[in-house]
């Protein structure tokens, strides 16, 4: 995956101008799904981030939340999905699913301590977010 690319729209300041951005996506884990990308719909939430009205924006930073798309690679963990499948994303793209993790052991994910929302937010190893005004 080192050699693949994502291309969206992204801010490299507050407001709402995007350009062009290219980056390196994270390596699928175990528990993630990459998708194709069909469909990302525009929320108010999208608009005050990209304006700093929920606090500061860490650039560049693509946005889009309401993202629906087919699943084109499955971590070794999922037994849920095939190749194919037709999937939503939400606000929040990551939790931890380990067995202590209160909210995660009993099904509660998105209430996961550890969560990291779609975009604008940092994973555990530091890489950013970034959200589905997007496409591979």
């Amino acid at each position: 995956m080192a050699d693949e690319k994502i291309s969206g729209y992204a801010a490299f300041e507050p407001g709402l101008k995007l350009k062009p951005w290219s980056y390196t996506p994270r390596p699928l884990g175990a528990n993630d799904v990459e998708i194709d990308i069909l469909y990302s719909g525009i929320c108010g939430s999208d608009l005050h981030t990209l304006k700093e009205e929920w606090g500061p924006l860490s650039c560049p930073a693509i946005v889009g939340h309401e993202i629906a798309g087919k699943v084109t690679k499955l971590g070794s963990k999922i037994s849920t999905l095939a190749i194919g499948d037709f999937v939503g994303v939400g606000a929040q793209v990551y939790a931890c699913l380990k067995k202590d993790c209160k909210a995660c052991s009993r099904n509660l994910d998105p209430h996961c301590p550890h969560s990291v929302p779609t975009y604008n937010a940092k994973y555990e190893d530091g890489q950013q977010s970034q959200g589905g005004y997007a496409e591979a």
